[in-house]
């Protein structure tokens, strides 16, 4: 009995002490069974990807926490140089830019002017002009008005064909926005675009600095990095140095190369990038007479181009290539042929003459009130008849 008493005893202590241990480990086996079903009922997930929820990234992308140098691009030499006027100041280059300028006129005026460079005919002519008249609120043209209104510049690049649009969209500043000249030449397999956008008056008056600048743009030989526009968009390329040699659309001319004889009452002004040589003449009512001499490479953008421009920049429209030959008269007397036109229009007078020699092109121009230039018609004449270019 006593045994029985002992063991009955010992019986009842194991179990008050496995009651407790026993109902805690099926709380735990609830739980866990719980959450096993519940995951096995959901659909499997795909491993994620170690990308701090960014999504893959290409194969060639810098792992995630890799130092900063790591995801820079890598330093190359300038691809290209060129001529830039000087009142042009150089802006920090983008993925997308080759060069970048800013030019900056009166009254808060400016114009941010460009070199891109893309793969393939990156849309075509067509598609990019229209692209453009867009940005300044016009419509779009069919091919056969493109080839009206383009002109053609002749560059280290190759054929440029370049357009000149106007036009202020609703809201848009006029301090920055209202005209786009650019140019588009293909060039094995890629696409260069030349762009200046900005005020209407400010663009027009860097017009011919933005033709010689495209004149003057050529590919850096000298470089020996990897192609970067071999895709689009083109790799980012480090800013031009601005010790770096101007290149000019044709040898320098020297001084000697050309004379002539400056007439009464010009006064001669201070050479600029864009200009070989500047004079003015002051009328008697305060206007005054801008005249200016300027040597370009190959045939300078070509006659009726050069016209149409200037027709422009005297409120007067374009002309056919038919209607070229009645405006032209040639300088009398000269043994290299200087051609002229006389342009009045509401917005001025414009006498030119032109020259192309040893491959480059010469351009004298004078702009002035009606009268002034009047004038000043015979002086300039006799100026042009003065001229002679040295071998």
């Amino acid at each position: 009995m006593k045994y029985f008493q002992t063991r009955l005893l010992c019986g009842l202590i194991i179990l008050s002490a496995a009651i407790p241990a026993c109902k805690d480990k099926n709380a735990v086996q609830v739980y866990r069974v719980s959450k096993a079903e519940t995951e096995s009922s959901a659909p499997p997930k795909a491993a994620a990807p170690e990308s701090s929820g960014m999504g893959a990234m290409p194969p060639d992308h810098p792992a995630i926490g890799a130092p900063a140098s790591a995801m820079a691009p890598a330093a190359e030499p300038s691809r290209v140089t060129g001529n830039p006027p000087s009142n042009w100041v150089a802006q920090p280059l983008t993925t997308m830019r080759m060069a970048s300028y800013l030019v900056k006129g009166e009254n808060g005026t400016s114009s941010d002017i460009s070199l891109v460079a893309l793969a393939g005919p990156a849309g075509g002519v067509l598609d990019n002009v229209n692209r453009w008249l867009s940005q300044l609120g016009k419509p779009a043209i069919t091919a056969e008005q493109l080839a009206q209104m383009a002109q053609h510049v002749a560059s280290p690049l190759g054929d440029v064909t370049l357009v000149d649009i106007e036009g202020l969209p609703e809201g848009a500043d006029a301090a920055k926005e209202g005209r786009i000249i650019a140019g588009i030449a293909p060039v094995d397999g890629k696409s260069f675009f030349f762009k200046m956008r900005g005020n209407a008056p400010l663009a027009e008056s860097q017009k011919d600095g933005f033709i010689q600048w495209i004149g003057s743009v050529r590919m850096n030989e000298t470089a020996s990095a990897p192609d970067p526009m071999a895709a689009a968009p083109a790799a980012p390329l480090p800013s031009m140095p601005s010790a770096a040699p101007a290149v000019p659309a044709a040898p320098e001319p020297q001084k000697e190369q050309i004379k002539w004889e400056v007439p009464a009452g010009w006064n001669a002004g201070a050479a600029a990038a864009m200009r070989y040589a500047s004079f003015a003449v002051a009328g008697q009512n305060g206007e005054k007479a801008d005249i200016s001499v300027s040597v370009f490479g190959g045939d300078g953008g070509g006659d009726l181009g050069n016209v149409n421009r200037w027709r422009s920049q005297i409120g007067l429209g374009e002309v056919a290539d038919g209607e070229l030959k009645s405006l032209v008269v040639p300088v009398a007397g000269k043994d290299s042929e200087i051609l002229t036109v006389d342009m009045t229009g509401p917005k001025g007078r414009i006498l030119a003459g032109w020259a192309r020699i040893g491959g480059r092109s010469w351009f004298f121009k004078l702009i002035a009130p009606d009268q002034l230039a009047g004038s000043e018609k015979a002086g300039f004449q006799k100026f042009l008849e003065s001229v002679q270019f040295q071998p």
